[in-house]
């Protein structure tokens, strides 16, 4: 599949997703079909034939049967049985595979379609875990709902193709039963119990987040005197889920025991069919005798062929608790998706003047965030944002370079402009928060982040600029050096001074620096206010810092 048709399969719904490919869930099945459909008549029914050639071998010379051949037979078709199986699960899980790659990509495109206030509880793998688990809960339907009933039904179709050759009679008992064990027997029981495994599937994972959040909580509960509150929400959280699942435990019991009466049915059925009772009673008792035209060696096989058969609708009877299983799974993973309305952006022009009216960033958690402030900032300016620890400056920050959510009135070039994520309004900035991203990738491959076509002289120029030039050569690679993931080998002034040159490549006309100068010596510092003052002079520039510098000599200061 090439990236455009992963991209297309990505933005459907995921009920639609699951559709879009029917062949890979019929896949499984035709192989499983194909290489079993041989010995389907006696599938599962290898233990009983050959425990009878057994019996038969025991009895020896007193019987006339020949078990021989049959128990040839049965056991290639064992054998071939069990290279269906594996061929059955090789090819699900290798479909298996192929879809969660596909739901991988819709996944992280219903992730890109989400607010960026909330990007960072959406960053954690605890959603790709969770579609993981769910996957495997769709993947139960093909394997433990339909594919059992197929065999079963195949299997249905064999016995009475042999039937027929025996007596045709015996096609409307076992056409009865087929009834019972297919249709009848599945839905009574899950209509008995299907709202019980649904409620027991949401208790076990409300019961698991429940026990994560515990053990991340267990000392606070313990210093406020609430672990016995806690420890009783739990209790009856493991109480109803227990009482959900006797309800299905009891629809399993009773759905084996009818399925069971049903085949004992059945044979008695074939037995009274196939007797000869012309001669009446003797003696007080009904005699028993094989019709004349019928061999004993086909009612044994037929009896045996019927037990088999028991044997491939047993499971039937739990295929509910798969059903709903493989419905839960589906439902959460719908849950993800987000349908996001569409906001028209209003185009944005070369930025050159911003101007903010009772503008309060905030963030969408805690609610925490700035006082309201008036900023009138044109092309030229350069603001100095200060203030105590914990007024608000890097929220507000974040807030102007559309980060962070928002209130109040915004105007760019002396239009009304949403700031909130908002692609055209961001294209005219350049945003260094106080933890810069850098990527596991080389120092070159870092810096085109801000310019893609920047040749070596520009990226050695800003590395100059912000004093990374001498460290950079000293580097066996030089720019080609690989980064580890997330700068973990870097310092965190080398850090902050690579994602600014990152930034300064851009040549943006808003620079929105938080704390640039944190853990930089003087003379670093004057290297950097000189670049920012001269060769990477930008249009205008707003400054977090706590630490004074030649820019916020000229700054305009706004005081939080």
């Amino acid at each position: 599949m090439n990236k455009t048709n992963q991209q297309s399969l990505a933005r459907l719904s995921l009920a639609k997703l699951l559709l879009a490919n029917p062949w890979g869930f019929l896949v499984p099945v035709l192989t499983g079909v194909a290489s079993s459909v041989a010995g389907v008549a006696l599938l599962g029914v290898s233990g009983w034939f050959i425990s009878a050639a057994g019996l038969a071998t025991a009895l020896g010379t007193a019987l006339v049967f020949n078990y021989l051949t049959p128990g040839a037979i049965v056991r290639g078709l064992a054998i071939l049985r069990t290279a269906g199986r594996y061929g059955e699960q090789v090819t699900a899980h290798n479909h298996l595979l192929g879809l969660l790659r596909t739901l991988r990509l819709w996944l992280w495109d219903q992730r890109v379609a989400k607010p960026i206030a909330d990007l960072d509880k959406q960053s954690r793998g605890d959603l790709l875990q969770r579609l993981v688990s769910d996957l495997d809960q769709i993947i139960r339907w093909p394997l433990v709902v339909f594919l059992p009933w197929l065999y079963a039904l195949l299997g249905y179709v064999g016995v009475g193709i042999f039937a027929y050759f025996i007596d045709p009679i015996l096609l409307w008992p076992l056409a009865i039963a087929a009834v019972c064990h297919l249709l009848i027997l599945p839905y009574a029981c899950g209509r008995f119990a299907s709202r019980a495994v649904h409620v027991g599937q949401s208790l076990g994972v409300h019961r698991r987040g429940r026990f994560v959040s515990l053990f991340s909580a267990l000392i606070t509960l313990t210093i406020r005197g609430h672990w016995q509150d806690y420890a009783a929400r739990l209790e009856q959280l493991d109480k109803r889920q227990q009482r959900m699942e006797v309800r299905i435990q009891q629809a399993i019991r009773w759905g084996r025991l009818l399925a069971y009466l049903v085949t004992i049915g059945l044979l008695v059925s074939v037995f009274l069919l196939l007797g000869d009772s012309s001669n009446g009673y003797e003696k007080g008792a009904m005699s028993w005798q094989l019709k004349t035209s019928v061999s004993g060696t086909w009612l044994v096989g037929l009896v045996l062929a019927l037990l088999a058969v028991n044997e491939l609708v047993l499971p039937l009877v739990q295929s509910f608790v798969a059903q709903g299983q493989s419905q839960v799974g589906l439902r959460r993973l719908n849950q993800i998706q987000q349908a996001l309305p569409l906001l028209a952006k209003q185009p944005v022009g070369r930025l050159n003047q911003l101007s903010l009216q009772d503008w309060r960033g905030y963030h969408l958690g805690s609610g925490l965030g700035n006082q309201p402030i008036h900023l009138e900032i044109q092309s030229g300016d350069t603001v100095w944002l200060r203030g105590a620890s914990g007024t608000g400056k890097s929220t507000l920050l974040a807030s102007i370079a559309g980060d962070c959510l928002a209130t109040g009135k915004a105007q760019v070039n002396h239009q009304a402009c949403d700031l909130y994520d908002n692609p055209d309004f961001q294209g005219q900035l350049s945003y260094l928060p106080q933890s810069p991203y850098v990527f596991q990738q080389s120092i070159a491959a870092n810096l085109m982040l801000g310019k893609a076509d920047a040749s070596d002289e520009e990226m050695w120029a800003v590395l100059e600029a912000v004093a990374l030039t001498d460290w950079v050569r000293g580097l066996e690679k030089g720019l080609s050096t690989l980064l580890s993931s997330q700068g973990r080998d870097l310092s965190g002034g080398q850090r902050k001074r690579l994602a600014l040159a990152r930034l300064l490549l851009r040549r943006a006309p808003l620079l929105l620096l938080d704390e640039p100068f944190d853990g930089l010596d003087k003379a670093t510092i004057e290297r950097i206010c000189h670049a920012l003052s001269n060769d990477y002079q930008p249009d205008m520039l707003i400054l977090v810092s706590h630490i004074e510098s030649p820019l916020s000599e000229q700054a305009r200061v706004i005081e939080l």
